[in-house]
């Protein structure tokens, strides 16, 4: 039992070696190596964008670090009813880390928006 094609119907465009030769170009700038679905994507978006989502990665992690120190300061001032100083310290110095992330994050995001 053959199984039908999602995508029926087809579109073909003539290109000069130069327009092949750019396209094969673009997608290898983008890592797309499937020219179908960037042909695709391009006419029906008319634009592809390729993020590089390391920084939003370290930001998310370093949050995820600020958020267990809290929780662990928070345990801590629940049980003994004090906070040490030496944790507060250390959670300032993790979330000052943060700051310039989030807004360089904050940059690129308003960056994008202009598209």
């Amino acid at each position: 039992m053959t199984q039908e094609r999602v995508r029926n119907n087809s579109f073909v465009v003539r290109l000069t070696d130069y327009e092949l030769e750019k396209v094969h170009y673009n997608m290898q700038k983008l890592g797309i190596s499937n020219r179908e679905a960037y042909v695709r994507k391009m006419i029906l978006d008319g634009f592809t964008l390729r993020v590089d989502t390391k920084p939003i990665s370290e930001l998310v992690r370093l949050v995820r670090n600020a958020s267990t120190n809290i929780n662990q300061i928070a345990k801590r001032a629940n049980e003994s009813g004090g906070v040490y100083e030496n944790d507060v310290l250390d959670l300032l110095a993790k979330v000052n880390r943060l700051v310039p992330l989030v807004v360089e994050a904050h940059k690129n995001v308003a960056i994008l928006s202009d598209f």
